[in-house]
């Protein structure tokens, strides 16, 4: 049986992300890191959009940042200096590529494609077994999306999902400097739903249509929804699609045990989406550089990297009042933009607010809409036990 000191399961952004930033550390502990993924990783299958003050890890590629946000709905458009935050957006061709080669030529990497049939913990050691052949190692660190049971009683579960075109326009009418962050000027029926808007120049532009609600829509739904914002909103007709993407992400407060004996769950699996938004990407990078920080400090990676228990409560609150229709996110959201800094919001998000500063944001929401969410999802945490 091979044995890794480290067997990461799952290539994706998660997977790659720990390996590249465990680079150095192998290099000094002369470590063995196995990495699986069942596919070869090349296509451009999605993007990733966050926001930073700092350049990171993944900064080489970057493919288009912006200083300037805008935020719509059908009574205002307001725009937004994030400085000193950059939101910024990472092409999926861009990252495989990019990680493919950094990986690769690591003596301390090795790399396989196969199906990951199972993962275990037997007497202190973590088995991996790919298509019938079995691997030891000391730690598991897994990407794989894990199966709950729903337990509807005590939890909200919704999903964000999305259809996204890069078209590209006869004439110029992006603003290249500045993407739309959320534009809610779409139909409220079918859930909450907006367009964000990433110019890549002023004839080319990412345009992507989310919707938060408890079941996909058909799929000609979104290509309905996105025709009809590209001719009422950007006033276009004329225009090609170069690129598709879609994409669903869970959003709910089901709590998600981030390790099991040997095993350290990553990305979504590990509940590192935020539950209130689905954003993912700089969660995973704070996860995992966390990782290799208590490997470099400890030699172990058992790490407490979870944000403090009230940002869980947060997201709970509001996915309640999403669930029960009792808010529209419109409203929710128009009023947490219009009241507050967005360098203050892009840090709410971010769960790095101090308890001060999130008192000052909830002072500026619906306080008696918020308050009777939290107190109904109290009461049915209770009921269920």
């Amino acid at each position: 049986m091979k044995h890794f000191d480290y067997i990461i399961a799952g290539g994706g952004c998660a997977g790659r992300s720990l390996a590249l930033r465990m680079l150095p550390y192998l290099e000094v502990s002369n470590k063995k890191v196995l990495l699986i993924d069942k596919d070869s990783k090349k296509e451009n299958d999605r993007t990733w959009c966050f926001w930073e003050q700092q350049p990171d890890v993944f900064e080489s590629v970057v493919f288009r940042k912006w200083n300037h946000l805008s935020f719509a709905n059908s009574a205002h458009r307001q725009h937004m200096d994030i400085h000193p935050y950059q939101y910024k957006m990472i092409r999926g061709a861009d990252f495989y590529a990019y990680t493919e080669k950094q990986l690769s030529e690591s003596s301390h990497i090795r790399m396989i494609q196969g199906n990951v049939e199972s993962i275990y913990t037997e007497q202190e050691q973590g088995y991996v077994v790919v298509d019938g052949e079995t691997f030891s190692t000391d730690y598991i660190f897994s990407s794989i999306p894990r199966i709950q049971e729903k337990r509807p009683d005590r939890y909200q579960y919704l999903l964000q999902h999305f259809e996204g075109w890069i078209i590209e326009s006869k004439s110029p009418i992006f603003e290249p400097e500045r993407a739309t962050l959320m534009d809610f000027n779409t139909a409220q029926q079918v859930g909450t739903s907006f367009v964000y808007v990433l110019p890549l120049s002023s004839t080319l532009a990412l345009i992507e249509y989310t919707v938060f609600s408890e079941n996909e829509l058909p799929a000609t739904a979104y290509t309905t929804a996105l025709k009809q914002y590209i001719r009422e909103q950007l006033h276009c007709e004329d225009y090609d699609i170069k690129e598709r993407e879609k994409g669903v992400i869970p959003m709910s407060d089901h709590p998600i045990k981030p390790q099991q004996g040997r095993i350290i769950y990553l990305g979504t699996a590990g509940g590192f989406t935020k539950g209130s938004t689905g954003y993912t990407f700089r969660f995973i990078q704070k996860h995992t550089a966390a990782i290799v920080a208590q490997l470099q400090k400890s030699g172990h990676p058992h790490i407490l990297t979870r944000s403090p228990k009230r940002f869980d409560i947060y997201d709970a609150t509001l996915l309640h009042l999403l669930s029960s229709k009792r808010l529209s996110g419109e409203k929710i959201f128009s009023t947490l933009f219009k009241r507050n800094k967005s360098q203050q919001i892009l840090k709410f998000l971010d769960n790095e607010t101090s308890l001060i500063e999130e008192i000052r944001i909830f002072k500026t929401l619906q306080k008696s809409e918020f308050a009777m969410a939290l107190l109904k999802r109290t009461l049915k945490l209770m009921k269920s036990n």
